[in-house]
């Protein structure tokens, strides 16, 4: 069951010139977006680094019981970058435009890098969520209003791509692929017409009206929308374009994690139809609150998350395995809710669990 891994190491030797630029080539280059270069690449307007000098210098600054230390689902993402440092078609590539901002208060976590590739393109990388309760709840905001990110994915390619002339990929993995496709739709037109192709790997969807509108039908034809069979944040909301879905080396909510997406040669390995968890889950979720307005959007997905918050646990990898304890108060948080919206929350959380037992 080979991974991305098994792509760097088994093709790694190829040159974008010998095997041009490919869908896992983009979930790789979305992955180090993961990696928290803060002090190793270039922000905007200071220059540029390539790959393998911004590996040498991360892990000079970073050590490997450090990295342990991180639970999280993207705790992968370090190895993948040495990884592509060791790669004849990663290590040459450039580096720059880095911006990484967190603002609780405004309820922003941003952060975004461009890479230029050996093809002569830019890619711009947004970076996604972990699996933490809240990187989830911010994932559901997303599919339901517009976020401080998203103003700052539209800002950032309006101002790293003004007067530059490379043709442009945009691409990100959960929250990053749906800022990829947000900042494609509203950026000045002559970038625009430079964007090539634009990767949203598991990312949530928009509200209709967004999908359905003018703006978005000169874009809707450049999405390269990826998600795992049993995905649930990218099948949040509106579908943007049908999607490939793929197989992973894992089960159920776990399959979020990119680095379990299974790989054969230079493509992805797929499958016809997501599981049939996953459709009830969406089938569910999407048909409720398609009826509601912004506000009863906003307290539902509040509510929904008051569930996993009682839990107490960080990650929500962890909430399966927690315990009869933590399932009792996240049962007991639900009966406190009104009928109507209690009903709702039990069945969701049954088709939950269902997802990450």
């Amino acid at each position: 069951m080979a991974t991305i891994f098994d792509y760097l190491n088994w093709r790694g030797d190829l040159s974008f010139k010998m095997d041009p630029f490919n869908n896992v080539d983009a979930l790789i280059l979305n992955c180090l977006s993961y990696v928290n270069l803060d002090e190793v690449c270039p922000g905007p307007g200071e220059g540029e680094i390539k790959i393998y000098e911004a590996y040498e210098k991360f892990f000079q600054m970073h050590s490997e019981e450090e990295l342990k230390e991180d639970k999280s689902f993207i705790s992968f993402a370090p190895y993948v970058f040495r990884a592509m440092a060791q790669t004849e078609r990663f290590r040459n590539c450039y580096l720059s435009n880095y911006v990484n901002k967190i603002d609780i208060k405004n309820n922003l976590q941003f952060s975004a890098l461009s890479i230029e590739t050996p093809d002569e393109y830019t890619y711009i990388a947004f970076r996604g969520t972990d699996d933490t309760v809240v990187g989830w709840k911010e994932d559901f905001y997303l599919a339901l209003m517009t976020v401080p990110a998203e103003l700052e994915a539209l800002k950032y390619v309006n101002s790293t791509c003004i007067g530059q002339y490379n043709k442009i990929r945009l691409g990100g993995h959960s929250k990053g692929g749906h800022l990829a496709i947000y900042a494609a739709n509203f950026c000045d037109e002559k970038i625009q017409n430079r964007i090539e192709k634009i990767y949203d790997h598991d990312g949530p969807g928009f509200y209709d009206e967004f999908v359905k509108s003018d703006p978005f039908r000169k874009i809707e034809d450049r999405i390269v929308r990826t998600i795992p069979e049993d995905s649930i944040i990218g099948r949040l909301l509106e579908n943007t374009v049908n999607p490939i879905i793929i197989q992973s080396t894992q089960k159920r909510i776990m399959q979020h994690d990119p680095s379990t997406w299974m790989v054969m040669g230079n493509d992805f390995v797929t499958v016809p139809n997501n599981s049939r968890v996953s459709d009830l889950f969406d089938e569910t979720l999407t048909g409720w609150i398609r009826e509601m307005n912004l506000e009863e959007r906003k307290a539902f997905v509040d509510e929904l998350f008051s569930v996993l918050e009682a839990s107490e646990e960080e990650f929500l990898s962890h909430i399966p395995s927690s315990g009869i304890k933590t399932w009792g108060k996240m049962l007991d948080r639900i009966n406190s809710m009104s009928p109507e919206t209690s009903e709702i929350q039990k069945k969701l959380f049954r088709l939950f669990f269902d997802n990450v037992r």
